[in-house]
């Protein structure tokens, strides 16, 4: 693991946290799917705060490497 992944899979799991921990998080509703064919959805919730201004660098990120963050 290199610094900038660990800094981006920082980032996302505190924007994560933030988001879901009142809603019984982690056993109710994990912030993403994965279709059949393997193609990662984010929550709508998790997406808004991704595309807010300073964190619109993580979509691409949580789209390549959330489903590792949760294993």
């Amino acid at each position: 693991m290199n610094d900038e992944y660990a800094d981006n899979a920082l980032r996302l799991l505190d924007i994560v946290y933030d988001l879901y921990s009142g809603e019984g998080y982690p056993t109710k509703k994990l912030p993403f799917s994965v279709g059949e064919n393997g193609v990662v959805a984010l929550d709508n919730d998790l997406m808004n705060e991704l595309s807010r201004d300073g964190n619109g660098d993580l979509i691409d990120w949580a789209h390549e490497n959330i489903t590792s963050l949760f294993e």
